[in-house]
């Protein structure tokens, strides 16, 4: 559970900095998220608002605010104990742009404790590492299930929609074929591939694992066809500056990206952590429209481009 680097560990490699460890005894929770609201979180531009936690009081019944002695000769029936709960509510803004995603989610299966062996950790500038704690709770979030009070009926049957809307995309994305990558067309019925064929002939168990990772590398060699862009093998792109002409060498072959196409399109070879940090000083991120969750080169970029172009 790496974290992005710490500045207050930045500065030069040296022998007494690297492998250095800063560890802490704070507890953490780690909350399990969807999917999909991974990746949407992820995508967003740093300083977005992403949502509210909300920690709800439970109770335990319609005179629990009067002493105990009176509680015991009240005979008035009381109501049911209602339990504590953590709900998540994604923002506005960040809902609006993405109409398949729900906004409201609830925290299931918390633990009380765990065995103390899951630790957060960031590796920084200098190669030291700094271990913030341990996790104390786990918990899932899950989508509502929208069985709440009859004032949040409205709110609920939205939040019902947008998940409808996302189980009706990911069949969509599961049973139509390429979606976003350009195939070059071929008279020749399409065929299994080698690694396919091999991969139902093992099954299951070990053999089958090993055939279905090759079957998954051949086939992102094949989409990568489709980028326009020469297959590149070779060892990852280290440095800001490689990683910068890179991606200006890929934005002069098409005009948006996506953080996963860029990586795919160079091989797997460029870093994701440096590519996003570089692409918000280089590009616009467009959050809703025909090109949500993709990048496009700011526009003094663009006509720098055009000029080395033009010159070559």
């Amino acid at each position: 559970m790496s974290s992005s680097s710490n500045p207050s560990g930045a500065g030069a490699v040296s022998g007494q900095t690297y492998g250095a460890i800063n560890a802490s005894t704070t507890d953490h929770w780690m909350i399990r998220l969807p999917n999909r609201l991974a990746s949407a979180w992820e995508e967003a531009p740093e300083g977005t608002v992403l949502g509210t936690l909300t920690f709800t009081k439970g109770g335990t019944s319609s005179n629990s605010g009067q002493p105990a002695a009176k509680r015991q000769k009240v005979g008035a029936p009381s109501s049911a104990p209602s339990s504590s709960k953590i709900t998540i509510t994604i923002d506005p803004a960040l809902a609006e742009s993405q109409l398949d995603l729900p906004f409201n989610y609830s925290l299931e299966a918390m633990s009380k404790k765990t065995n103390g062996n899951l630790h957060p950790f960031t590796r920084n500038g200098n190669g030291g590492v700094s271990i913030h704690g341990q996790v104390s709770r786990t918990a899932s979030a899950q989508v509502a299930n929208g069985n709440g009070s009859n004032t949040a009926n409205a709110s609920s049957d939205a939040n019902t929609t947008r998940y409808r809307n996302l189980l009706k995309n990911r069949l969509l994305d599961t049973s139509v074929n390429s979606k976003r990558f350009v195939q070059p067309h071929s008279d020749a019925a399409p065929q299994a591939s080698k690694a396919a064929t091999f991969a139902a002939s093992l099954g299951t168990g070990f053999g089958g694992s090993v055939a279905q990772f090759g079957k998954k590398v051949l086939d992102a060699k094949e989409r990568q066809k489709g980028f326009g862009v020469e297959e590149v093998t070779g060892p990852p792109i280290i440095g800001a500056d490689n990683v910068r002409s890179k991606l200006f060498e890929l934005f002069s072959k098409r005009v948006f990206w996506s953080v996963k196409d860029l990586i795919m399109a160079s091989g797997g070879r460029l870093p994701e952590k440096e590519t996003r940090e570089i692409l918000r000083d280089i590009a616009d991120y467009h959050r809703q429209g025909e090109h949500r969750n993709m990048w496009e080169l700011k526009g003094e970029f663009k006509s720098s481009i055009a000029a080395t172009d033009s010159n070559s």
